[in-house]
């Protein structure tokens, strides 16, 4: 047989061969280069207050840092941040807030439920919380500045892991003030507490449903 005719049958074959892995290795190539699909987050959580809980003293109140927080009534900014409130009829912590409601110690004050669409790891938008009629209060160097009963910042990150970061403000009418500043990693579908000597948060998040647009 032509020693020719065989060195050419066989590379034939080995190129043959290694078509599936070229294939394979293209086929890896695209899937690498696609942009990843988008997901979703919902959160629902409730702000609520311990009106006996022992602790230590009120400090002088602070403002939080909310100035950068997006305000609940500010749709536009919502949306551009790929944020969508849901609706009281759609919370899904129902059956905590009404035990609350229904407590001698504890007050609940907000329910809140949204979705969100690629939360980021840091610096990423969070909501401005402010409950109640604003009051004046004196600063350190005797300025005025105004601040709601409740006042803060709540925000959904995604790094490895899921964290809920908060930071509210109880403030009394007397300028004493009780902080919650926390973040706590969000393990999905589980109900989480955060707590102070006067401010709680009861939080879940679960794994919405992924859509092709903005939320």
């Amino acid at each position: 047989m032509n020693m020719t005719a065989i060195r050419d049958e066989d590379m034939q074959g080995r190129k043959a061969g290694n078509r599936p892995w070229r294939w394979a290795l293209l086929a890896l190539t695209l899937a690498l280069s696609l942009p990843a699909q988008a997901e979703s987050y919902r959160m629902d959580l409730i702000v609520f207050l311990d009106r006996n809980a022992p602790g230590e003293a009120g400090r002088r109140a602070t403002l939080p840092s909310s100035a950068t927080a997006i305000a609940l009534d500010n749709i536009a900014a919502l949306q551009g941040a790929g944020i969508r409130l849901l609706p009281e009829s759609d919370f899904a912590l129902e059956e905590s807030w009404q035990r609350l409601r229904n407590s001698k110690r504890f007050q609940p004050l907000l329910r809140l439920a949204w979705i969100q669409k690629d939360p980021p790891g840091e610096r990423g938008p969070a909501l401005r919380l402010r409950l109640g009629q604003q009051q004046s209060l004196t600063d350190t160097d005797g300025g005025a500045f105004l601040i709601a009963p409740v006042e803060g910042s709540v925000a959904l990150l995604l790094n490895r892991y899921l964290m809920l970061d908060a930071d509210l403000a109880y403030t009394q009418p007397n300028g004493s003030s009780y902080r919650l500043r926390e973040r706590r990693r969000m393990k999905r579908d589980e109900l989480h507490h955060l707590d102070s000597p006067r401010l709680g948060i009861i939080a879940k998040v679960a794994k919405a449903a992924s859509t092709g647009g903005t939320p």
